[in-house]
């Protein structure tokens, strides 16, 4: 029996994210193959080499891209890393996957997706809502004939203060750029590329605050985007989606939870017919029980994206340009927020 061809892949960044949410993963995709880890901090290396199985460690991503024959490398860590070592991992001839967001300005990961396409080459952002189930799911039900074409999408994301990182001074502007950029490309991925957004600001405090966004689509379709830091004392994050078709809509809650109510009642002939008959999907308990990453969320699928993209066999579905056109839409909110006026989105 013939072996299945696997993706030789150097990982670089050993942190908290990196170490719970994606190196788990691995072991379950058939075409990642782990060649090497690197980390600054020798113990964390010579950890995930030991728990993940890669054949060797590295605290020197050069002489890791020196030594090692690779087909792709990943890159998780705070964004400048992203887009300086992204850059030498691209000059070795390396695709690489990086963690969202791709660089710390709309400038800068254009500037990484532009540097990786000269040099004829390509990169992921880790943009795992599009490989979950649930947004799959939804993404199958508005691309068919019954569901007519996207009118609206409404969001609502919420978790605990966040905090000033990477250099960025004010925390609301920090959110933009390292949270809700996963939400900016969520309603991309449903609705296609934003023409232009309308923003709204409420601080209360420093570390939590709220705005109030709505957005045009180039689609001609609108949305509204309530995106917030004050719903709890501590970091839990709660998220709804709800898009709305012809007759119909279908909404999620916390990505595991699934309501689709189609145009026609799905079983007629009764007075009063119920408008809120649904159809439903979410995982049992049972389905539950797996980690993070082998669960329903989209850390096994963009990684195995990037594998079977390494190989030739797929194609990202969120690249570093993908990553570029987030940032301008977070920056292009910045903006409005600031000034009181509706922002265009240019698009790259």
């Amino acid at each position: 029996m013939e072996e299945k061809k696997r993706a030789r892949i150097g990982f670089v960044g050993c942190g908290n994210h990196a170490t719970s949410s994606l190196y788990p993963a691995i072991h379950l995709i058939p075409e990642f193959h782990l060649v090497a880890v690197c980390d600054l901090k020798q113990e964390l290396a010579e950890r995930n080499a030991r728990i993940f199985g890669a054949e060797k460690w590295y605290t020197d991503v050069s002489r890791m891209l020196k030594e090692e024959k690779l087909d792709g490398a990943i890159v998780v860590g705070t964004p400048q890393m992203h887009c300086e070592v992204g850059k030498q991992c691209i000059d070795a001839g390396l695709p690489i996957f990086v963690e969202k967001p791709s660089a710390v300005s709309y400038k800068d990961a254009l500037a990484l997706a532009e540097y990786a396409r000269k040099k004829g080459l390509w990169g992921s952002v880790a943009y795992m809502k599009r490989y979950s189930v649930c947004y799959n799911l939804v993404k199958t039900i508005t691309e068919r004939e019954e569901f007519g074409k996207i009118s609206e999408v409404e969001t609502r994301f919420s978790n605990g203060p966040y905090p000033s990182i990477w250099g960025i001074k004010e925390n609301a502007r920090a959110f933009l750029i390292g949270q809700v950029v996963h939400i900016f490309n969520l309603v991309r991925f449903f609705a296609g590329e934003v023409e232009e957004v309308y923003a709204r600001l409420n601080s209360v405090t420093a570390d939590r605050f709220g705005y109030a966004i709505t957005a045009g689509f180039k689609s001609g379709a609108v949305g509204v985007m309530n995106l917030n830091a004050l719903e709890s004392t501590e970091w839990k994050v709660s998220e709804r989606l709800a898009v709305s078709g012809y007759d119909c809509w279908v909404e999620v809650e916390d990505m595991i939870h699934l309501r689709y109510h189609p145009g026609i009642v799905p079983i007629p002939g009764f007075s009063p017919g119920g408008r809120e008959q649904t159809i439903e999907w979410r995982p049992d308990w049972t389905e539950l029980m797996a980690t993070k990453a082998e669960g329903a969320f989209g850390y096994k699928g963009e990684l195995e994206n990037f594998a079977r993209s390494c190989l030739g066999l797929d194609k990202p579905k969120a690249d570093l340009f993908d990553g570029a056109k987030d940032l301008e839409i977070a920056e292009a909110v910045w903006e409005s927020a600031t000034t009181g006026r509706p922002v265009k989105v240019k698009g790259v």
